[in-house]
């Protein structure tokens, strides 16, 4: 059956989300028409539940991911993540564009998101794309602490005293595993990729407002510190080569493997499936993928998922691209 289907480089409808810390930098990266001014994210590869990404190109348009996933699991997923996982597409991609900080918050690891919410954990990483003056994250924290001394932080609304602080520019990369409290400050356009979950536990909120209800955002307080890891945590800023042509690792566990690629010249790139989808985001240029002697436009903003079942493929072009598969 799948022998007549002619697979390919699938992109799709981006699903924008409007918040509260929202910037205005997607008007510019996606070189597009968006006016709203608070637009927090774009989910650009999604299964969860209300935020399923659909195809924006080719035979399987207006199809639903999940649904294609339901109808060719190995073709799309791969045997290796099939295996692994099911029909269960395993990650999350999305942009964020920071004006203001996010919630001080944490996510719950994989047993503690199962049990309650029936869902996977949300270990992810950020990766910059572009930073203004100040911007810093807040990740971990700088000191071994018990939940008495966090508590009364949390009080005294001082838990920034106790996280590790860092500055942030372009193409830096940061690992959050789940049950690390972190935080989003200053203005800053970043790559989010993540385990397949929607669970964010809030902390602290800086007290603010939500403009559409007039109330404070709800808040998860005995969630979270039951999630939280309050060890001193090392996770700092990833180190990773950014060498031409070249798929240059930033971070492979469990998860996912995520790469930097920066293609500069004549030569090609090519990708071996190797039992496992692949997405591709462009950062920056625009480039051409073939595969199955069709060439695909790649350019800046987009987001492509190859379906394994294409086994190779090859990029052309002048630019930079992050690579990610499961």
């Amino acid at each position: 059956m799948t022998k007549s289907i002619s697979f390919y480089p699938m992109l799709f409808e981006k699903k924008y989300i409007p918040k509260i810390w929202g910037g205005k930098k997607f008007k510019t990266f996606f070189s597009s028409g968006i006016l709203d001014k608070n637009l927090g994210e774009s989910w650009e590869i999604s299964v969860i539940k209300g935020f399923e990404s659909v195809v924006n190109n080719g035979v399987f348009k207006n199809k639903k991911l999940d649904k294609l996933i339901e109808k060719y699991p190995t073709e799309i997923l791969g045997k290796g993540v099939y295996n692994k996982y099911g029909l269960n597409f395993p990650l999350l991609v999305k942009f964020i564009d920071v004006d203001k900080p996010l919630s001080i918050q944490v996510h719950p690891n994989d047993k503690r998101a199962k049990i309650r919410h029936n869902s996977f954990g949300k270990s992810e990483m950020w990766f910059i794309i572009e930073t203004e003056e100040n911007a810093n994250i807040s990740l971990g924290f700088n000191k071994k602490i018990d939940r008495k001394t966090f508590y009364e932080n949390l009080k005294n609304k001082t838990l920034d005293k106790i996280m590790n602080f860092y500055k942030v520019k372009p193409k830096d990369a940061f690992y959050v595993p789940a049950g690390t409290i972190h935080a989003i400050n200053g203005k800053m356009l970043l790559l989010e990729i993540q385990q397949s979950s929607n669970i964010t536990y809030r902390i602290y909120d800086y007290e603010r407002l939500d403009p559409k209800t007039g109330k404070k955002r709800k808040l998860n307080k005995k969630l979270a510190i039951s999630s939280i890891n309050f060890s001193k945590n090392k996770y700092q800023k990833i180190n990773y080569n950014f060498n031409q042509n070249e798929l240059n690792p930033i971070i492979e566990n469990n998860f996912f493997k995520i790469y930097f690629l920066r293609i500069k010249g004549k030569e090609t790139q090519k990708i071996f499936m190797s039992g496992s989808f692949w997405i591709l985001v462009c950062l920056e240029g625009s480039f051409t993928i073939n595969c199955e002697n069709k060439n695909h436009l790649f350019k800046k903003g987009e987001t492509f998922l190859i379906p394994a079942i294409l086994n190779t493929i090859n990029i052309k072009g002048y630019g930079e691209i992050i690579g990610i598969t499961a």
